[in-house]
């Protein structure tokens, strides 16, 4: 009665708590209605994120992210389990590393947390293998600027040949581009990526998520 259950994605009360993370009716009915959301980059065979980065998508990434509310990486990893092309699954996951100054400041790494928690789910290694080398973020920068200075990636690491990237949201693909990229030059051959959510691609340039390694 003084603090009731809340939906994680609205942040709406709930008549009772939920057995597994809360949702309310009307964003679990949304999430089960999503068609996925494809997205692709240069060094990538294949992008997709069971949500579009709108409505239930956008609130989720930032239930996580801002919030610190670390039971959506559970959520996220179920449906990018369940949604995801099966072969992506059984490659390393490497999440796509943070901006050093963002994560020192809200403590932990969602993109990690993502991967930490679809190994639990899937038994694929998590292999933390990259490191960002710059300290700009991405968030709040226009387009065109993401694209033309992608964040400088490093890999501390020989690279798997079959890797599944993930991170908590795709707007532009800079990130994940550049990531990809430092993997294939440690020796990566087939890269797919998932996420939360994505920015729909424009007409005409999407990607087959059913392309993987």
């Amino acid at each position: 009665m003084i603090a009731p259950p809340r939906c994680l994605c609205c942040r709406a009360a709930l008549g009772r708590a939920a057995a597994g993370p809360a949702l309310c009716r009307g964003c679990t009915a949304e999430i089960d209605r999503a068609p996925g959301s494809r997205f692709r980059a240069d060094a990538i065979d294949g992008g997709f994120a069971p949500l579009e980065y709108s409505g239930a998508g956008r609130r989720l990434v930032a239930a996580l992210k801002f919030s610190r509310l670390l039971v959506v990486a559970e959520l996220a990893a179920a449906l990018i389990a369940d949604r995801a092309p099966p072969a992506w699954l059984r490659a390393p996951v490497v999440p796509v590393p943070p901006a050093p100054a963002r994560a020192l400041r809200r403590g932990f790494d969602p993109a990690w947390e993502l991967a930490a928690a679809l190994e639990r789910l899937t038994g694929a290694r998590a292999a933390p293998l990259l490191r960002r080398r710059d300290r700009r973020h991405q968030r709040g920068r226009p387009r065109a600027q993401r694209l033309a200075r992608a964040p400088r990636i490093a890999i501390t690491g020989p690279a798997p040949s079959r890797v599944l990237l993930i991170d908590d949201v795709v707007t532009t693909g800079a990130t994940i581009d550049a990531s990809a990229r430092a993997l294939r030059r440690a020796g990566a051959e087939r890269i797919a990526a998932v996420a939360i959510a994505a920015v729909p691609p424009r007409s005409g340039t999407g990607c087959d998520s059913r392309r993987g390694p």
